[in-house]
């Protein structure tokens, strides 16, 4: 065991438990926005682990957070086209051709994330992959904020809101627990 390790151990695995419901909790724009956040703090941390690598010697700090950030991006934009754009595309022609025009979006991101993963790690062209869905990402959830969820939040009652952050829920848990047993132990 290193010094670092033995001076910071794990704390024991304890069960998941949920939150107690909420007004809010649950509520499928809240969940998005979550999402949201969470990438950008990943993006965040991805640059801040470069500086570190960079002062440490430690290579593997970046691929740890750029793995994190690619799986969240994946099942975001998954769970967004199996949940969100159904029900969003009977808004209309306009909002047909946005969710169209989002999911090309998505394609595009998933397939540079597969090309990084192609890739050693560290090496220029994952370099490259990583910095294009870097600099494509938050440009990409700042549409969707002014765009999308700002016109579903006017139309969509909270129940159906409700109704819509129950099946998001439930759909990255599988996704999650899914990739969980087929990754490699």
């Amino acid at each position: 065991m290193t010094e670092l390790a033995a001076r910071h151990p794990h704390p024991e695995r304890r069960p998941f438990t949920a939150p107690a419901p909420g007004p809010d909790r649950g509520d499928v724009i809240e969940l998005v926005l979550a999402d949201h956040r969470r990438i950008r703090r990943l993006c965040q941390a991805l640059d801040d682990a470069v500086l570190w690598t960079a002062r440490s010697g430690a290579s593997w700090a970046p691929a740890h957070v750029w793995q994190r950030l690619a799986g969240l991006i994946e099942v975001h934009t998954l769970a967004e086209e199996e949940i969100w754009y159904p029900p969003a595309s009977r808004s209309g022609p306009r909002a047909t051709a946005d969710i169209r025009e989002m999911a090309a979006a998505h394609d595009d991101i998933r397939e540079v994330i597969a090309e990084a993963a192609l890739q050693p790690a560290g090496s220029a062209l994952w370099w490259r992959a990583v910095r294009t869905v870097q600099a494509g990402i938050c440009p990409h959830l700042d549409r969707e904020e002014r765009d999308t969820l700002a016109s579903w939040q006017r139309q969509l009652t909270s129940s159906r809101r409700l109704e819509l952050g129950r099946q998001w829920t439930a759909f990255t848990a599988a996704w999650t627990l899914d990739t969980a047993q087929a990754a490699p132990r």
